[in-house]
């Protein structure tokens, strides 16, 4: 699966990710997936964790979804829908998958007023909100195994939960004109998902799904925060960001955390949504 430029990651700083003695221990998995790259970082005191099994468990699933979501996999589900290969979807592998990713889309479509959609062309397309839900399928396994205080990373799309043993999360997003800069940092005491979408360094990725176009404005990347779903994080920034007048007017009236960075008279700027400013306050 590919995605928009993605350019919100986690970092830990003031302490690297080392345990705690007399706290717990901390692992960390990590791997290739969807084009891009995935890890899970977390910490445990359980004594009888099997971790082996835990990160196959978190592999198989990685390669479920893209069996499903696929749109580079001639036969994936996805695929074979938008060939018109298949008749009935309830027997559909990954058929509550869809049933899921459709009610968050559907939910961000009609809230944006068309600024987001999943259904272009006459094909499904859910490259926009597929690594968010991935990130929320593996915390859903590390959530069987009782693990609290962790944090899941796939393509940029983050959730975080808990905390590490001597300080909160911390995360930064990346200055979009400037390679690997930070442009701002912040850090979180509540679990919290945070997705990012731009258009800067892959020119034409997110369309504009009522002019069926490129989207090309002064806004050069939005992320998102959300507190339950890392999928409805991803797709709402895909949102604003197609919304190429009214983004900030929009996550306003919407309620949605959401931190704009754009160009405005040759310079480069930024702006927060009172929600965006309520949760990390």
């Amino acid at each position: 699966m590919t995605s928009v430029a993605r350019l919100l990651f986690f970092t830990l700083l003031l302490s690297s990710f080392v345990a705690c003695s007399n706290v717990s221990d901390s692992y960390s998995f990590q791997g290739e997936a969807y084009g891009t790259t995935w890890q899970i970082k977390f910490f445990d005191d359980q004594d009888l964790l099997d971790k082996d099994e835990l990160e196959r468990k978190v592999k198989e699933e990685l390669t479920r979804i893209d069996s499903i979501f696929s749109l580079y996999d001639e036969d994936s589900t996805i695929s074979k829908i938008n060939k018109n290969k298949i008749l009935s979807w309830n027997n559909l592998p990954g058929y509550e998958d869809f049933k899921e990713l459709s009610k968050i889309s559907n939910e961000v479509v009609n809230d944006s007023s068309g600024s987001y959609e999943v259904f272009l062309n006459g094909k499904w397309d859910f490259n926009s909100i597929a690594k968010g839900y991935a990130v929320d399928r593996l915390c859903d396994i590390l959530e069987s195994y009782n693990i609290k205080n962790y944090m899941v990373e796939i393509g940029g799309e983050i959730r975080f939960s808990g905390k590490k043993p001597d300080a909160f999360w911390k995360f930064a997003i990346i200055d979009p004109s400037l390679e690997n800069k930070i442009f701002d940092e912040f850090s979180t005491s509540i679990p919290l998902s945070i997705a990012t979408s731009g258009n800067y360094r892959n020119p034409g990725h997110i369309v504009d799904p009522v002019l069926n176009i490129s989207v090309n404005s002064n806004l050069l990347s939005v992320s998102v925060i959300d507190e339950t779903s890392t999928a409805k994080a991803d797709a709402w920034a895909t949102a604003l960001f197609a919304n190429e007048k009214d983004w900030f007017y929009l996550a306003r009236d919407k309620k949605i955390a959401a931190f704009f960075i754009f160009e405005e008279e040759g310079k480069i700027n930024s702006s927060a949504s009172e929600k965006w400013i309520e949760l990390l306050k």
